[in-house]
């Protein structure tokens, strides 16, 4: 079926199974994949803090953002999303409210290798070069992903430095990467 998956903006109403695809593609990626031991109390006040339903509900009605989802329409579930808005990763190059990041890119386990990580990257870039015009775009990975890394490097994002993520109170260990402007 071409139209079982779609590629829409996400709705207030998307909330509550935008909140579940969040934690479970981070339990996924990073607590099943690559068996980082998050302890229980940071993986449920992170979750709290950027993934409850509230957290999910205000960032999509926030004006400044943009996320996306893909939705399989045989089983109206969300398999994948993405979301971009104003850069705040802490690099010294990074120009506060000039320079875009796209913030967040999953896509369930069991949906990977379909297409949805590169539709949503391309809906993601559009979006954040006709918003942050002649500027750099942004984002941070995890600096044991390989793959993630290997996927953004080929629409031209380069490493230029590291953080702590946090996790709760657990940190980890990101990679900043830059895409140029001109690339679009």
């Amino acid at each position: 079926m071409v139209d079982q998956f779609v590629l829409r903006s996400a709705v207030d109403a998307d909330s509550i199974a935008l909140s579940q695809l969040r934690q479970q593609t981070f339990l996924e990626t990073f607590v099943e994949d690559f068996a980082i031991p998050y302890p229980e109390h940071d993986l449920k006040s992170y979750f709290r803090l950027s993934a409850s339903p509230e957290a999910v509900a205000s960032k999509i009605a926030d004006p400044q953002l943009a996320t996306w989802v893909i939705e399989d329409k045989t089983s109206n579930e969300l398999v994948a999303f993405a979301m971009a808005g104003p850069c705040e990763l802490p690099h010294p190059d990074i120009c506060p409210g000039e320079d875009g990041e796209l913030r967040y890119l999953f896509v369930r386990r069991d949906q990977r290798a379909r297409g949805h990580g590169k539709r949503l990257m391309n809906v993601a870039l559009t979006w954040l070069q006709e918003r942050y015009t002649k500027r750099p775009v942004w984002i941070s990975v995890w600096s044991g992903n390989l793959k993630a890394q290997k996927f953004y490097m080929a629409y031209g994002f380069n490493t230029v430095g590291d953080y702590s993520f946090h996790v709760g109170e657990w940190k980890d260990h990101e990679f900043i990467m830059r895409r140029k402007a001109h690339l679009m």
